[in-house]
């Protein structure tokens, strides 16, 4: 969500900022699509695929799903995790930052999606661990992504 409206301000922003008389020569042009605006505007909305953590994974069965990635500073200091509970029953997910840190526990509710997020300032190990606490059939999708 936060990645949305980081572009979305970008784009405003590189509008505001273009010259007057730009804007005044593209008024004064028919109304046509230039494949150049659209396809910048495709290319701006593109996802970094450095800053992909975790690829888009579909989890199902009674096991827990465990995950790990790194945050490096060149990606960015956010970042999300997404997870989607497609189950009827409550899930539950610790996340522990480096090894030495209490896991952080949030539940996930069940038929929902819960987007969780992180700020490191510096290289950081995250590992995810995704359970149900009374053994109840899981099918989560769960992504992370890391920006600026």
């Amino acid at each position: 969500m936060w990645l949305k409206k980081i572009i979305g301000a970008g784009i405003v922003f590189s509008v505001l900022l273009m010259p007057v008389n730009k804007l005044d020569a593209e008024s004064r042009i028919p109304a046509e699509p230039s494949s150049k605006v659209a396809s910048a505007a495709e290319e701006s909305v593109k996802p970094d695929p450095n800053a992909l953590l975790i690829g888009q994974t579909h989890h199902q069965g009674r096991a827990a799903y465990t995950g790990s990635f790194t945050m490096v500073a060149d990606n960015g200091t956010l970042a999300d995790i997404i997870i989607e509970n497609h189950s009827n029953h409550p899930m539950y997910m610790n996340l522990y930052v480096d090894d030495y840190s209490e896991p952080m526990e949030t539940m996930i509710s069940k038929n929902s999606e819960k987007t969780v997020n992180l700020l490191a300032l510096q290289k950081t190990s995250v590992k995810v661990y995704i359970y149900s606490r009374i053994g109840h059939e899981m099918d989560l999708s769960i992504r992370a992504e890391q920006f600026r």
